[in-house]
């Protein structure tokens, strides 16, 4: 059974920069890669114990101890209707109400600083379908920038 290595914490002061800059994440679902503003991330946990919980939608892995506290695993990529994949050995912790939610995605890459005067609209469909705020053209690949709030309201109205 593996056990929790090592996590990173990330401070919301790290979260933007000066000039119009956010820090994202960038983490891969399926062939694509998506960024996720680090000011809404609390802490990336390196191979979790993730334990079973029955009768669980197929959406939710498990649930990990994070310090102390019992959180949900969401598979990200089934959450957004992609097929299944190798989950990373990561997940990545973001507050969620009174709690913690863990989002279990497919690979996680590298920390980019983003200009927010070069993000790209997308059409409100997409925004809507893949909980997605704009995208990005960095270094030759396009990211999509996942809209959190968008992302745990959604949840919220799914049983």
């Amino acid at each position: 059974m593996p056990s929790r290595k090592s996590s990173r914490k990330l401070s919301p002061s790290r979260g933007r920069g000066s000039r119009g800059m956010e820090q994202m994440l960038v983490f891969g679902l399926g062939d694509e890669l998506y960024g996720l503003d680090v000011i809404h991330i609390q802490e990336i946990v390196e191979r979790p114990v993730i334990h079973y919980i029955p009768r669980a939608p197929a959406r939710l892995l498990g649930a990990v101890n994070f310090h102390g506290s019992i959180i949900p695993v969401l598979d990200l990529a089934a959450f957004l209707g992609f097929p299944p994949g190798e989950i990373s050995p990561r997940v990545v912790v973001l507050p969620f109400h009174l709690c913690s939610l863990a989002l279990a995605v497919h690979s996680t890459q590298r920390i980019v600083p983003i200009d927010v005067d070069a993000l790209m609209p997308i059409d409100q469909e997409r925004q809507e379908e893949n909980c997605i705020r704009a995208a990005i053209s960095c270094k030759g690949e396009i990211i999509n920038i996942l809209d959190v709030p968008s992302l745990l309201a959604r949840l919220e109205k799914q049983p």
